[in-house]
């Protein structure tokens, strides 16, 4: 992976925002909705995919896989652990978003826990008895917002106008019900998809034993059900948001679906969902700086009605987002 200078330019951004909104449209589609030519899209993905700035990925939707549930673990370590603790779980297959936090004390990251396996066969078990570990809580989704933040933080400066957006968005799936389900038959085609969830038919019909018509009405399927979303990872740091935080929201049960909703709407929210445990919604938030992260809280968040406490967790490393691992600030593919 490439390691030297990067600077993106409005092209770029506007590419990275297009990706959010229909992480596998054609090159074609986003040159249309760009007035730029299809040439430029591709050569400007690849060479911002070369360098580590982005990566699209396909996941399964927790809530629909019912033998597994996705956890948010805070971890307090021992001094100078959280490092090794933070790698040996961001090269797990069942962990995302692994980061260091809390003035290096505290190690964060989401892991999907099957609930088929033993109690005492599991990360949820085993992880609290390391001895790097100080002090463990576990906090499950009940429910992920869904909103404009995840998809638009990227756009600040730079955003897309309606009309570019309704392009892009003809011929996108998005869940409008069905009852399809994640089988085991659909972790080979799925799994080619987690690593490149721009893979073309053919890539994946030969990675699933498929055929490319096979293949497209599966993943049809799963989309339109919410079995299955894309996610597009982008190293923040390369398109200077430089102050990550994870909030932590206390919020009365009768607030808990309009609070989630507007903070899910928000330009800086990258992620909401209900949780269990005291705080009952946790958000991440991209901020260009500490003062901007202030502001958000003091303006947007003090506006909304039903809160009644946030904590504030500065990420100072990120060690995996969804699927891809960071190094030196650049995302790469796993080993």
């Amino acid at each position: 992976m490439a390691t030297d200078s990067l600077t993106l330019d409005r092209i770029d951004r506007q590419i990275l925002h297009a990706l959010q909104i229909a992480p596998r449209a054609p090159f074609a589609r986003i040159a249309t909705a760009l007035e730029v030519s299809e040439q430029t899209v591709a050569r400007r993905f690849q060479r911002m995919r070369t360098h580590g700035v982005v990566r699209v990925t396909a996941l399964p939707e927790p809530t629909h896989q019912p033998s597994t549930a996705s956890w948010t673990l805070r971890i307090g370590c021992r001094p100078g652990s959280a490092a090794g603790l933070a790698d040996a779980l961001a090269r797990r297959s069942d962990t995302a978003w692994v980061s260091i936090g809390a003035g290096g004390a505290e190690v964060s990251c989401q892991a999907n826990i099957d609930d088929t396996r033993g109690v005492t066969d599991g990360l949820l078990y085993h992880l609290p008895r390391a001895s790097s570990v100080l002090t463990f809580s576990a906090h499950q989704m009940l429910h992920r917002f869904a909103g404009r933040g995840e998809i638009d933080w990227i756009s600040r400066g730079t955003p897309l106008s309606d009309e570019q957006q309704r392009t892009l968005s003809e011929g996108t799936l998005t869940p409008s019900g069905g009852n399809a389900t994640i089988t085991p038959d659909d972790h080979r085609l799925i799994g080619a998809l987690s690593r490149d969830g721009r893979a073309g038919w053919a890539t994946l019909a030969e990675a699933s034993g498929l055929t490319q018509r096979q293949a497209a009405n599966r993943i049809a399927e799963l989309i339109v059900s919410g079995a299955v979303f894309f996610h597009v990872d982008v190293a923040h740091e390369v398109i200077g948001l430089r102050s990550v935080a994870a909030l932590w929201f206390t919020v009365a049960p009768a607030d808990l679906a309009s609070v989630g909703a507007r903070l899910a709407d928000h330009l800086e929210i990258a992620f909401a969902g209900a949780m269990t445990g005291q705080t009952n919604i946790m958000a991440s938030a991209l901020c260009a700086s500490p003062a901007e992260l202030y502001r958000y809280i003091t303006t947007k968040v003090a506006a909304i009605d039903g809160v009644r406490t946030v904590e504030t967790v500065p990420q100072l490393t990120r060690v995996k987002q969804a699927f891809f691992l960071l190094e030196n600030g650049r995302l790469r593919d796993p080993a």
